[in-house]
């Protein structure tokens, strides 16, 4: 006569991952990118451009980084230029303002 065999619970461990999507720091809306694309020969070895987007609002700005710049390095000297006002900023998407959604009917 045998006892019943006992059931093991499983530890299941979350593996963390770097975000590739994070915040933006003009609209608060979780919809911003960074790509990476190479200098060439307007900038100096060792460094290449970094695209950062934002979906929703249209943000766009170019940042010359290092090649070891992963996103996240990236995103964090973004927030940073961005509250001081160092970096210039363009936006893609016209923004809508209030008086225009107002005569729409909105």
């Amino acid at each position: 006569m045998g006892r019943r065999r006992k059931k093991y619970k499983r530890v299941i461990r979350r593996v963390r991952r770097i975000p590739s999507v994070f915040h933006c720091p003009h609209c608060g809306s979780r919809s911003l990118t960074i790509e990476f694309k190479k200098g060439g020969e307007s900038v100096e070895p060792g460094m290449k451009i970094a695209v950062v987007r934002c979906g929703n609002c249209g943000l766009y700005a170019e940042m010359v980084v290092p090649e070891l710049f992963e996103p996240v390095d990236v995103y964090n000297k973004f927030v940073d230029a961005y509250n001081e006002g160092t970096i210039e900023l363009q936006f893609t998407k016209r923004e809508e303002s209030e008086e225009e959604l107002g005569e729409i009917g909105y």
